[in-house]
């Protein structure tokens, strides 16, 4: 008897673990604009892809975005660690964030779930959404949900709440509305996959440092010396020369701070004001500043920090 009773708590518990969804979903992304002089290029300049390949498993998520074919940036979730690893392609660091700090404030949802789109040959029931960040529909499939509680404490992006409301269902359509277009991120492809946590593992090949939303004590500034200060005006008036402008002009520098203080991979945060930029990286790299670095949880940590020098 005590046999048959342990039979059938394996293959209940096999059946409930049966319905969570392991595996991939491949999403295109497309842009409709909201009025016909809306430059589309450059809008599509400031995103990571046309194309999201997803992979999802309890614990753990990975984003991967493409453009013409070719990968550009992901973000891996580790429920572990509870951090949200960010790779940029053409940045050589990876950074994390703590998924516990939540980055938007979400206002409300509705749920339809009287409101029935078949997408994908799946019914799927939609939610609206209101936030900070705008106002999103999404559509849900009862076929393809995970195991919510997996995801608990994930507040980035509301994301554990998200999942909860919708017994953790997984999009298969959303709609986001902007001020001059919508964007659409809907499934194309999606293939259940037995998947672990070597499959998301995150890169050997470059460093790994925490983003500055992950400090608890940001990156300091040390007293420049009197020499520091005469390189940084010296450079500073060479700077004002390049200007075409008398107003006063901000160029933003993104680097990393290691552990002991030290400065490593100096470049503009935005394209912008191109020799200002130079200037910029040449005061930074040869004015002999110093940092003393951030800290999470009491304990020193290489981080990335963005630096302002105003012309």
């Amino acid at each position: 008897m005590r046999y048959k009773r342990l039979i059938l708590l394996l293959l209940i518990s096999v059946s409930v673990n049966a319905q969570y969804f392991s595996g991939e979903i491949e999403y295109d992304i497309k842009i409709i604009p909201k009025r016909q002089n809306l430059d589309l290029d450059s809008l599509w300049s400031l995103k990571h892809g046309k194309k999201v390949k997803y992979l999802i498993t309890s614990n753990f998520y990975k984003s991967t975005y493409f453009n013409n074919n070719q990968r550009t940036y992901s973000y891996t979730y580790d429920n572990i660690s509870k951090r949200m690893y960010d790779d940029y392609v053409n940045k050589p660091y990876i950074t994390y964030r703590d998924s516990r700090r939540a980055n938007f404030n979400y206002k409300k949802s509705k749920i339809f779930r009287d409101s029935v789109v078949n997408i994908m040959g799946k019914d799927c029931f939609i939610v609206k959404y209101e936030s900070n960040y705008g106002k999103s529909t999404t559509f849900y499939s009862d076929e393809v949900k995970v195991d919510y509680e997996s995801f608990k404490d994930h507040q980035v992006g509301n994301w554990y709440n998200k999942l909860r409301e919708v017994d953790g269902c997984i999009s298969i359509k959303t709609i986001t509305e902007f001020e001059d277009y919508f964007e659409i991120q809907e499934a194309i492809k999606i293939t259940p996959l037995e998947l672990n946590q070597g499959n998301f593992a995150v890169g050997t090949d470059k460093i790994i440092v925490a983003s500055y939303s992950a400090l608890d004590k940001r990156v300091e500034l040390v007293q420049p010396t009197k020499e520091s200060i005469e390189c940084y005006r010296k450079k500073l008036e060479i700077g004002k020369s390049k200007k075409v402008t008398d107003e006063s002009l901000i160029c933003y520098l993104s680097f990393v701070i290691n552990k002991n203080g030290e400065l490593s991979f100096p470049e503009p945060f935005e394209e912008s004001n191109s020799e200002l930029n130079k200037v910029a990286v040449d005061i930074i790299k040869n004015c002999g500043f110093k940092f003393n670095p951030g800290e999470i949880e009491n304990r020193v940590v290489s981080s990335l920090v963005y630096f302002p020098i105003e012309f």
